[in-house]
């Protein structure tokens, strides 16, 4: 790459992380009803000022209610999403002064269906966790690695910026989880479920062209299929996890039972039948409680073969 190129973008990646640490001082000093007070505040801001969001928001909610819900009960859900979303960085940022004792305020109770993960253990195989951007995943991982119940490993992208991308990574690894990064070979994961790990997996966001055309919310929805290549190849469970927020502003963590599918021999069409339970699980928890959710991505962007030119967004 042309040294002339890279030394701008290294003195913007330095500007932005200066500009981070600015703001991370005074996040820290507030309590967590202050994160949450500050979290409303810059959610309706932007629920309000931002009507590109709100229209994303509208269109998923159209697709997944249609006209089981009001347009005010709809505004009212887009609303309350964007809060969360704006809710979860945050807090991310607020654990990193005194992060155990944080995290433990933000979890203060012991995760519901635990016994579902010992009995998962009990192979020897271990397990996946079926996540999806719902509350708040990010600290969900770290308050996992201060409880120890099993080694833990979540999948994230490389943040463009490096400094940014180090300050996060120690932030996520100070508990003791793991990361695997997108970009590093699936091997790894093997590895780490052969140890008995667990290793996280977010399935709830557009899965590009590669991915799988499943129904969500009755419409086909890009989705990736690892999670199902490698609990198919490797045996081990995999059992939803959801971060559930309380009306206290904290979290209750909730470990579904294993999602158990059987093998029939052809292997392509088991994977994506387990693909498509996997969504049937999430899209049953959303529906359930849908505000949590991240409505503003854009989940149904890409489309199928025979869809090719309709475009939704």
């Amino acid at each position: 790459m042309d040294r002339r190129q890279t030394i701008p973008k290294k003195i913007r990646y330095v500007l932005e992380y200066v500009l981070f640490r600015v703001v991370l001082f005074p996040v820290q000093m507030l309590s967590l009803n202050g994160i949450n007070r500050l979290a409303r505040f810059l959610g309706n801001a932007l629920y309000h000022g931002s009507p590109k969001r709100r229209k994303i928001a509208r269109i998923n909610l159209d697709i997944a209610f249609g006209n089981t819900k009001s347009p005010d009960e709809k505004s009212r859900i887009a609303r309350q999403s964007i809060i969360h979303m704006i809710t979860t960085p945050l807090q991310c940022l607020w654990i990193t002064r005194n992060t155990e004792h944080r995290v433990y305020q933000l979890f203060p109770s012991e995760p519901e269906g635990l016994e579902h993960l010992n009995n998962s253990l009990k192979r020897g195989k271990g397990a996946f966790y079926l996540m999806a951007h719902y509350g708040n995943w990010e600290v969900l991982g770290i308050y996992l690695g201060f409880k120890n119940f099993s080694q833990v490993y979540a999948i994230t992208r490389k943040l463009d910026n490096p400094y940014l991308e180090a300050f996060l990574m120690h932030l996520r690894t100070l508990s003791g989880a793991g990361i695997f990064h997108k970009e590093e070979s699936p091997l790894k994961m093997v590895r780490a479920l052969k140890n008995n790990f667990c290793v996280g997996v977010m399935m709830d966001q557009n899965g590009g062209i590669g991915g799988l055309f499943v129904d969500f919310f009755g419409k086909k929805a890009a989705t990736p299929r690892s999670l199902a290549v490698l609990s198919y190849s490797t045996g081990a469970a995999v059992l939803p996890l959801i971060p559930y927020p309380t009306e206290k502003g904290t979290y209750q963590a909730v470990l579904l039972p294993e999602i158990k599918l059987e093998k029939t021999g052809d292997k392509e069409k088991d994977i994506f039948r387990w693909t498509q339970e996997y969504q049937k699980l999430l899209e049953k928890v959303i529906r359930e409680h849908p505000e949590p959710w991240m409505w503003i991505h854009r989940r149904w962007k890409t489309r199928p073969p025979e869809e090719k030119n309709a475009l939704i967004y």
